[in-house]
């Protein structure tokens, strides 16, 4: 067994808000401050990777939660700071810690089960989402949602606590899921599972329109789709009402299907077809009526003493004269007609086979096979409650109708499979690639690099070379990966075919993307290692002269997405930084409801030019140090396309390119040189420019690096989107497309509507 024993310290003591010298001498505040802390939070991530495979003891899993107080108590006190501390700076450090802080809890999944650390994390989740607490002390009494207007320290804060959140509720102790760590999102789709439907024939199974028309499309929340198919699975014959729902959300698309059963299924196993289910056989004696003259009074009637009211109804003799002989004789002949008609129909229903007095078995009705699946599960889901109108609502005040659980979206548009598929291909995690070289002594120039991953020069390799690839990712069919695989193309879609499966490459080191890929991912990010051939010029030439994709693809898989400018009305507002000011409208203060902080973005199919290019990073095997002067970085750039570069309308730039190398000495240890473009964020931690390491380590290392290097250059970009953000705004530009302006009847009215 082996023990890891963790012995961690508060990151400085400005980050603890206990201290008690806090209070009366404040460290003083260097510029390069912010980029400390982050390093900080960087090493805690390293800490948290390093214990993976290791034995945590009981009083290791103490300072593990001390570990996550410390964190949260770092991020309540930079959100506590005065306005004008708030900088890009401090909220990028609130979000590496937000990030940290799940990479723990990933880890280390018992610390939810701690009800002190629980509380901590989603104290700190509220106050990242909302701005302020429930309970500012524990005396205090809770404040509920409702009453808190939404004021996030920043946009960036924001969006890091609502992916916290999202991972502590469906990631921790779930990743991976039966999909693998290459997705953490469901591989069925509305083909694949019409594929499993008896209602569709094979032939009809390939088009995904047809599919499609099979499911009812709903929107909650403005952020949700729901896809509802009514039909039973090929592999269910249970007569039971059935509902299989595809719910795409910003963090991912899951598959669920439901039965409406009124008996759990242990004692509903047993099933009883029989055509007679049992009832007795009816007797046939039959009891003989008697025959009694029917009385309107009872017999002392007369007896009783007349009033005056008895006297207000008259009797047949004052009729009599009144109305005349011949009225009251028509009257009578009525009612002895009636009478006749009763005695008939009497005796027809005694001879019938229909009558009680004959034996008939008992037929069970047919059973249902045609249910309304999915108005049951929108009204015990709770979607069907229309809201009234609130006249306290300023804006229902106004005359704008409340908001809709629910929104209709028309599918019969020829358009929408490919909106739903490009939302599809925008993965909830982020991607990232770094590129492989080998470089042998002496060489310069691209080509010489290039053909150094040939069948024929790959033998003449060092043999630690093709052990450190082996440790930076696990090896992948293309063909078979649903993840990320280093080109915008092929990845985050399902694939397999018997002709594809077939394909083998005899090169172990082959993994240049068009076969095979080294892939590596987390609950939060993927990153590809590609190790480039001849092959990738030749395919990103024929990519680039196949024209630039459509207008309407452009938002498919960029890993760096800027935030959409506000429209022209907006463009004063364009300067200010969105961290600084969160821009709420003021005059709605004393609403009640919380007020949903403002996103500037636009037509989010329109491509807009980055604030940054998507970061490039090298990984440079050297035989000899000195030629890392001379590397052809320029020139390899042409073999490091992956087809995002249509869709940011940049092309990379050697200037904004980070490269690892990474040298063998004679002591069996590997030297390492980093490399990038000037400024504050571009070197990232563990690996250090001059450090020298084991080869044992050496993937772990690199790999964290990248990632590192990665996340301080989004960190870096304020325009950058999460991927939960774009998924979200996709979803919202799908219902401003889509959308069916129903009224409640209407809405009701298709909910009874068969899908083709």
């Amino acid at each position: 067994m082996c023990i890891f024993n963790l012995h961690l310290q508060p990151i400085t003591n400005v980050y603890n808000p206990n201290n008690h010298h806090h209070h009366h001498h404040q460290p003083p505040t260097t510029k390069h401050q912010p980029l400390i802390q982050i390093a900080h939070v960087d090493t805690l991530v390293k800490i948290y990777e390093a214990s993976q495979n290791l034995t945590i003891i009981s009083s290791d899993a103490l300072e593990c939660k001390r570990a996550v107080k410390w964190i949260c108590d770092y991020i309540c006190y930079q959100c506590s700071r005065p306005p004008p501390a708030h900088s890009k700076d401090l909220h990028s450090t609130i979000v590496a810690a937000f990030q940290c802080t799940a990479a723990w809890l990933m880890q280390h999944p018992y610390l939810l089960q701690d009800k002190d650390c629980l509380q901590t994390v989603l104290e700190v989740v509220e106050l990242g989402i909302s701005g302020t607490k429930s309970q500012s002390k524990g005396t205090d009494i809770p404040k509920f949602k409702d009453e808190k207007e939404l004021k996030p320290a920043s946009m960036r804060v924001r969006d890091a606590a609502e992916n916290l959140l999202t991972i502590i509720l469906e990631q921790v102790g779930y990743f991976p899921s039966e999909c693998g760590p290459e997705s953490i999102s469901s591989l069925l789709d509305e083909l694949a599972l019409m594929k499993h439907c008896n209602s569709m024939v094979p032939a009809a199974a390939a088009s995904s329109e047809q599919a499609i028309a099979k499911f009812k499309y709903f929107v909650t929340e403005n952020s949700t789709i729901l896809a509802l198919l009514e039909e039973p699975l090929g592999n269910d014959q249970d007569p039971q009402p059935t509902v299989t729902l595809l719910i795409r959300g910003p963090f991912g698309r899951h598959a669920w299907t439901m039965q409406l059963r009124h008996l759990p299924r242990s004692k509903s196993g047993i099933k009883y077809h029989a055509i007679n289910p049992g009832r007795p056989i009816p007797m046939n004696d039959v009891t003989q009526r008697l025959d009694s003259e029917q009385k309107n009074f009872p017999d002392g009637v007369d007896k009783v003493q007349p009033c005056v009211a008895d006297y207000s109804i008259p009797t047949i003799e004052q009729m009599r004269e009144q109305y005349g002989t011949a009225v009251i004789r028509e009257l009578e002949s009525l009612l002895e007609n009636q009478s006749i008609h009763e005695k008939l129909a009497w005796a027809e229903a005694d001879t019938s086979a229909d009558s009680l007095s004959h034996a008939q078995e008992c037929v069970p009705p047919t059973v249902c096979h045609e249910f309304h699946a999915a108005r049951l599960f929108l009204s015990h889901f709770g979607f069907l409650g229309f809201e009234t109108r609130n006249p306290q609502n300023p804006a229902e005040a106004l005359g704008n109708p409340p908001q809709r659980p629910l929104i209709v979206l028309d599918t019969k548009s020829a358009a929408f499979a490919a909106d739903l598929d490009r939302l599809d291909k925008l993965s909830a995690r982020t991607h990232d690639s770094v590129y492989v070289f080998y470089v042998k002594s002496g060489q310069t120039s691209a080509q010489q690099i290039i053909a150094n991953m040939g069948e024929e020069s790959s033998a003449s390799h060092d043999p630690h070379f093709a052990s450190m690839l082996q440790t930076l990712g696990w090896p992948v069919q293309v063909s078979e990966h649903s993840g990320w695989t280093g080109f915008a193309h092929n990845s985050w879609s399902l694939k397999g075919t018997p002709e594809e499966q077939l394909k083998s490459t005899a090169n172990e080191l082959n993994y240049n993307g068009s076969q095979r890929v080294l892939y590596w991912a987390d609950v939060s990010s993927e990153i590809a290692f590609v190790v480039p051939t001849t092959w990738n010029l030749r395919y990103n030439s024929d990519t680039c002269d196949s024209g630039s994709i459509s207008s309407t693809d452009q938002i498919g898989s960029s890993n760096v997405w800027t935030r959409g400018e506000a429209d022209s009305a907006a463009g004063l507002a364009k300067s200010k930084s969105r961290n600084l000011s969160l821009e709420l409208d003021t005059n709605r203060r004393d609403v009640k409801e919380p007020v949903p902080p403002t996103r500037r973005k636009g037509n989010v199919t329109k491509p807009t030019l980055l604030a940054q290019a998507p970061a490039k990073i090298f990984l440079v095997w050297l035989e000899s140090y000195e030629d890392y002067l001379n590397f052809p970085l320029e020139d390899l750039l042409a073999y490091t396309r992956t087809g995002e570069e249509l869709q940011t309308q940049q092309l990379p730039r050697a200037s904004d390119c980070h490269v690892i190398f990474v040298h063998s000495l004679l002591s069996g240890l590997l030297r390492v040189k980093l490399q990038g473009p000037p400024g504050r964020m571009s070197f990232a931690t563990p690996l250090v420019d001059g450090m020298v390491l084991s080869r044992r380590v050496v993937g772990n290392l690199v790999r964290q690096t990248a990632l590192n290097i990665s996340r301080r250059r989004r960190l870096d970009n304020d325009n950058y989107q999460p991927p939960h953000v774009r998924r979200r705004l996709k979803v919202q530009d799908i219902v401003q497309k889509y959308k069916m302006d129903l009224s409640e009847a209407d809405l009701l009215a298709h909910l009874f509507q068969r899908a083709i």
